[in-house]
């Protein structure tokens, strides 16, 4: 049995493997990981964290087997960033899961959270990069906290086009803003890039996937893409 550790900017998943395959996935605060680890047998496992370092630690001093995602592992697909130190693990996570899902296939993987990202994939297994945007509630707190007016709006779908009150038409701009967004780049990746294979994933994806247009795409909302990539990797890296 192996382990995951996946510790984000705004939740922690744990998840369990027999082998390549899935077993569970449980949610909890960064802090109760190590209460949670005592009670899963396991063999081998991997932390990946985007927080403070003092976390991670407490994990590898406590479980000896676990071993923590740097950029000195070995991955199963040619990281051509330009700076491979300041690519985010998540992101490589990403890419490396949807290798794992499918090899050798143009494929684009949109992670919506904290954070908008796209990360693309080549059908050499190559890691290209993507981009980087503010993520749904950030960009609603944004409008909050650097206007004197503006309120702070609870995210939901716009009921119309055209919003006739002030929280109307924030919702509006924010939604539809990151719908033309998300669209417009998968256009642009089709463009460049044939059987495009596009994933999306993250803590808004069933959110976010109704805004994506499927219709001539192959797009698939997958929430676990992170921690497939994080085992494919602990694999790599430990027999």
């Amino acid at each position: 049995m192996n382990v995951v550790i996946d510790i984000g900017n705004t939740s922690t998943k744990v998840a369990t493997f027999e082998s390549n395959t899935l077993v569970e996935v449980q949610n909890c605060l960064a802090k109760e990981v190590n209460d949670l680890l005592a009670s899963i047998k396991f063999e081998k496992g991997i932390v990946s964290s985007v927080k403070e370092e003092k976390i991670s630690i407490d994990i590898l001093n406590q479980y000896p087997t676990i071993i923590k995602l740097t950029k000195n592992l070995k991955i199963p697909i040619v990281n051509s960033y330009s700076t491979p130190d300041s690519l985010g693990y998540d992101r490589l996570s990403n890419a490396v899961g949807a290798y794992a899902i499918e090899a050798g296939r143009n494929s684009l993987i949109i992670d919506a959270g904290t954070c908008l990202k796209f990360d693309f994939i080549d059908d050499q297994n190559r890691y290209l990069g993507g981009s980087i945007s503010p993520g749904l509630s950030m960009r609603l707190k944004s409008l909050h906290t650097f206007t004197d007016k503006l309120p702070l709006v609870e995210l939901k779908k716009p009921e119309k086009l055209i919003g006739g009150s002030t929280k109307e038409s924030i919702l509006s701009g924010v939604v539809g803003g990151m719908s033309s967004e998300i669209n417009n780049l998968i256009s642009e990746y089709h463009k460049k890039y044939s059987l495009l294979k596009v994933f999306v994933t993250g803590g808004d994806v069933d959110f976010i996937y109704p805004m994506v247009d499927n219709q001539k795409s192959s797009i698939f909302a997958h929430n676990y893409i992170t921690l497939l990539g994080l085992n494919r990797i602990l694999q790599e890296n430990v027999s």
